[in-house]
């Protein structure tokens, strides 16, 4: 048989069961569409949360990583040393670095 059949109690005291109870009673269509319908939404929207997770870890590992090769000490190299005097030309790659680095984080 590929109809199963489920029975679903609501406390009403508790107020995310009258919130779906108030739905359903509300819904346009079947119980069972309405039911089906929020599992699958759910369902779906925690696989793309997970994936969107996922990525968003493997972003800040990569970043972490390749900051940790391009200054190893983290910066503690910076204080120790005063920092050296900068040309202007130097002065306005690092603006534009800078600028570059936060139009790239500004697309997460």
């Amino acid at each position: 048989m590929s109809i199963k059949n489920l029975k679903i109690r609501f406390n009403l005291d508790k107020e995310n069961d009258r919130k779906a109870y108030e739905y359903l009673q509300g819904a346009d269509h079947s119980y069972s569409k309405a039911v089906i319908s929020a599992i699958c939404e759910y369902l779906e929207l925690s696989e793309r949360t997970a994936t969107e997770d996922a990525f968003l870890e493997r972003v800040i590992t990569t970043i972490k990583e390749e900051l940790a090769k391009a200054n190893p000490l983290g910066g503690l190299l910076q204080l120790v040393q005063a920092p050296p005097a900068q040309i202007p030309a130097e002065k306005e790659n690092k603006a534009e670095t800078e600028e570059t680095v936060m139009d790239f984080m500004d697309n997460f």
